[in-house]
């Protein structure tokens, strides 16, 4: 049977219900209704209800959401159910936050490793993970199953970064580099680019304080 396809819209909204349910159980909270969720999130409950309904449902009519039962299946929808191993290319200053966020590994993201080409960051330890040369990088990636590659190198070296990583049976790159990269289908890319939320939080903080001005 042929896989029904999800829109980005969607997927790009799941990581929030597995936030928000998270939290909600932890709170104690054992069901919750969509009305009460949407409140929570400010997603209208008919948008909860049609995104739930791509993956079957999980809801009864008068009852609700077994707020348990929900977060594990978005989880598993998610792939939170299995670990995945990535490493870190580019230990500067952004390359040492991301690894020292323990966040990540209890989403079962787990660092094994992390590169730089600058001798003076190699040997360095980042919660006890240690940064190695360049040049140990394709066969350390071959030998740890590794999945996932984190890019927060410049973006005048990151095309021939990510050349290399796709010849190595990397999964997927999360790619902090300004730049597009190209790589074959089969490897996942997530392009984060920081600046551009920050100008998207400028606009907004322009938009509001002209309307002010009009009051």
């Amino acid at each position: 049977m042929e896989e029904k396809e999800i829109s980005q819209a969607v997927i790009g909204r799941l990581p929030r219900y597995f936030r928000y349910l998270g939290e909600l159980k932890d709170e104690g909270v054992e069901r919750i209704s969509s009305q009460d969720l949407s409140g929570l999130m400010k997603v209208t409950a008919s948008q909860i209800r049609q995104d739930f309904n791509n993956f079957g449902g999980f809801g009864q009519q008068g009852y609700g959401y077994n707020v348990e039962y929900l977060y594990n299946e978005i989880g598993r929808i998610l792939g939170l159910d299995r670990q995945h191993n990535y490493v870190i290319v580019g230990a500067g200053n952004l390359g040492r936050a991301l690894g020292n966020y323990i966040n990540f590994e209890r989403r079962g993201f787990i660092l094994c490793g992390m590169f730089d080409q600058k001798p003076e960051l190699v040997g360095m330890e980042v919660r006890g993970v240690r940064v190695m040369a360049m040049e140990e990088m394709e066969s350390f990636i071959r030998d740890n199953d590794i999945d996932i590659a984190v890019l927060t190198i410049p973006k005048a070296g990151a095309l021939s970064v990510a050349e290399r990583l796709a010849q190595t049976g990397i999964r997927a790159i999360w790619n902090f580099a300004h730049v597009d990269l190209n790589v074959p289908e089969r490897i996942q890319v997530e392009n984060v680019h920081l600046s551009d939320s920050l100008m998207k939080l400028s606009y907004n903080i322009n938009r509001y304080t002209k309307e002010q001005e009009t009051l």
